[in-house]
């Protein structure tokens, strides 16, 4: 009787382990009419419902289909941003970034990333695919709007890690504002598990391998700083020091793997990407501050 219910129980154990591979490959999304209602009530979409846009899709690296959002300057200009989201939201998050944005001169791109927002479902591969996507936005606003314009990119969690991951392959940009970024997958899943489950997040190891299994690679060896060996790409590093998720020390990793010019800046007793709510001018004093610092606010329209 005691070795059927043990195997009752590694059973169990493993098909919970199984669920939370899974889980974490096929993340449960915000609806998009849902996230447009959160934006809304806290007034981030005041302007921009009075601003012109225009919707398309862009196709990327492997067909996907990744839908787009352009909202152009108040005035002409060379000047764009691309807004990347975060896991589990869409591409609405990134207007109250634009909002600082635009009032220094900058067109926006806001795009959904893979499996998120209005594209087709697919699994989130944490930022292997995901900046190729961005690669595929960034070659496509070029191609639509000229190769004299300048193109920086604000990203937030996945969406900033999305951002560093790019810039391996030398992207055609002059600037990474980096907000909530990890450095080591695996400890960003424990801790998800961890709050999920309230137990060790050790108890979730067998799910790196039905992980592998699932979705063909193991979020053990996903390491975001490994993709800023050589970068000059200047970064602007934001995190709070209260993230639960993750911790200031990711952030100082991710500084020092970078050989190009960086600013960090910590907002005490921010949560999780929510650095621009804790106190939103410093935020949009730092990001002005750092685009005159690496000349992006300098380009005439």
């Amino acid at each position: 009787m005691v070795i059927f219910v043990t195997i009752f129980l590694v059973i169990v154990y493993l098909s919970v382990c199984a669920v939370f591979a899974r889980s974490m490959g096929l993340v449960k999304c915000i609806d998009p009419n849902k996230a447009y209602q959160k934006e809304n009530r806290r007034h981030f979409l005041d302007g921009y419902k009075n601003w012109k846009s225009e919707e398309y899709i862009i196709k990327s690296f492997d067909g996907y289909e990744l839908h787009t959002t352009y909202i152009p300057s108040a005035v002409p200009s060379k000047k764009f941003v691309i807004l990347v989201h975060s896991s589990t939201y869409c591409r609405i998050g990134g207007i109250k970034y634009f909002n600082i944005f635009r009032k220094m001169g900058y067109n926006g791109i806001l795009f959904d990333l893979r499996g998120h927002g209005d594209n087709q479902k697919s699994p989130s591969t944490w930022g292997i695919k995901e900046s190729k996507d961005l690669l595929s936005v960034i070659n496509d606003t070029v191609d639509r709007f000229g190769d004299d314009i300048k193109i920086g990119v604000h990203g937030e969690c996945l969406g900033g890690v999305t951002a560093l991951t790019a810039l391996k392959y030398h992207p055609h940009i002059s600037f990474v504002i980096a907000d909530s970024c990890y450095n080591s997958l695996y400890s960003l899943l424990c801790k998800l598990a961890q709050q999920i489950a309230h137990v060790s997040p050790v108890l979730f190891d067998p799910a790196v391998i039905f992980f592998r299994l699932m979705f063909g690679y193991s979020y053990k060896k996903i390491f975001t700083k490994d993709s800023l060996n050589g970068n000059t790409v200047p970064i602007c590093f934001i995190q709070g020091d209260s993230d639960c998720v993750v911790p200031v020390k990711d952030t100082v990793e991710l500084e020092n793997a970078t050989e190009g010019y960086t600013e960090m800046h910590i907002f005490e007793g921010a949560d999780h990407t929510r650095n621009i709510i804790a106190d939103a001018d410093r935020y949009e004093e730092i990001i002005k501050n750092f685009l005159y610092s690496v000349k992006c606010l300098e380009l005439t329209a």
